[in-house]
């Protein structure tokens, strides 16, 4: 974080809203109004509850102004790039008060644009803006927005890095904490206290799975004991000021057979084999067939081998705006600075990493070794 209580610099944040006006212009938006609390983070620095309403009102030419509850003023002091704000009471409805300030800031306006595929614009609330300012057209703004988010630039990846080095912290603590009598729940322990101690944002811990639990993908923590033969999934995830890298490994405890060696290394070597076609241009569903067409037949399998990181607060995965997945129903390719979590999860086991796509190819984050672990 900078002295000014920024997490990025001021060059940065001129970028993004540069780009954002770009879009506004191509679609012939007159004013927008930005209601997506992940983007206003990436336009403004300020992590608003996504429990509660904000808006950003974005003339074509003139100062924004963010609206937000009041109870929320000092963390808006304390982050945003942006100074000029308006504050709602909790007896206020927003959205009126959206209406209003609209009016106020720009009434001439009559094309706006507005985050459709957003969580935080519900039916309801558009309509009410709707049906306030009826005069005015709406236009969706979500694939521009999306496009825009998913190209990260060098500061957003040097946030993804350190976040991949503060999961591979925890993954060795979790690796450590790797042997038969111990059970997930202590693993989670170790895993938890490493992540703070590695300035991870939270103390979320991932998915932990072994013996008959491995499957189940997002399983919560159990008490259930490590034995002697039992394979372990270790799934570690946290974000540095909400940008995110993910990693999963798999330890033996105890040596492994022959056929759980083989298996492992298949899936491994499908990922090399993707992740050196990973350059930009590369078809996503074309990368995803490089894995899936030759899994072991009959087994069950994760339906994605990859899928954008976000700097969304609570999870790993971003919402509409701005999803891009490596599957057989993605046609787009990948582009220079998205930054991605690619998996290989069939049976009981499971290998990924967090890469970014650099103009020569895809650079990995994460850099544990990617043996199966014997403990």
């Amino acid at each position: 974080m900078n002295a000014n209580g920024r997490v990025f610099s001021d060059a940065e944040f001129e970028r993004r809203w540069a780009q954002l006006r770009e879009n506004m212009a191509l679609q012939r938006s007159e004013f927008a109004v930005i209601v997506d609390a992940d983007t206003i983070y990436y336009l403004t620095g300020f992590a608003g509850a996504t429990t509660t309403f904000q808006a950003l009102l974005v003339p074509q030419e003139a100062a924004p102004v963010h609206l937000l509850r009041y109870a929320e003023r000092a963390s808006f002091e304390a982050s945003s790039w942006l100074d000029n704000a308006r504050y709602y009471d909790d007896i206020e409805d927003p959205v009126f008060t959206l209406a209003n300030l609209i009016d106020e800031v720009d009434s001439r306006a009559l094309r706006i644009g507005i985050e459709k595929l957003s969580p935080q614009l519900s039916v309801g609330r558009f309509e009410l803006l709707s049906a306030a300012l009826f005069n005015r057209t709406f236009i969706d703004l979500s694939l521009e927005i999306g496009a825009q988010r998913l190209i990260r630039s060098a500061e957003e990846i040097a946030m993804h890095r350190r976040a991949a080095a503060a999961i591979e912290q925890a993954l060795v603590a979790g690796i450590d904490a790797c042997s038969a009598g111990n059970t997930e729940r202590m693993i989670g322990s170790a895993v938890a206290a490493a992540l703070i101690d590695a300035g991870a944002d939270t103390p979320r811990i991932g998915v932990i799975a072994s013996g008959d639990r491995l499957q189940q993908i997002h399983g919560g923590l159990s008490d259930r004991e490590l034995e002697g033969g039992d394979l372990v999934r270790l799934e570690m995830s946290n974000a540095v000021n909400r940008y995110w890298a993910r990693i999963m490994r798999m330890v033996s405890i105890g040596e492994p057979s022959a056929e759980t060696r083989e298996r492992y290394e298949l899936l491994r070597g499908l990922q090399d084999e993707q992740l050196a076609r990973m350059t930009p241009g590369a078809i996503s569903l074309e990368l995803d067939a490089v894995v899936r067409d030759r899994l072991p037949a009959g087994e069950w399998a994760m339906q994605l081998t990859g899928y954008a990181l976000s700097f969304h607060e609570p999870s790993v995965i971003g919402g509409d705006i701005d999803r891009f997945r490596i599957a057989a129903d993605e046609a787009r390719p990948l582009e220079a600075g998205m930054v991605l979590h690619v998996y290989v999860s069939c049976g009981d086991m499971s290998v990924s990493e967090t890469v970014a796509i650099t103009d020569s190819g895809a650079e990995r984050l994460t850099s544990y070794p990617r043996d199966l672990i014997v403990r």
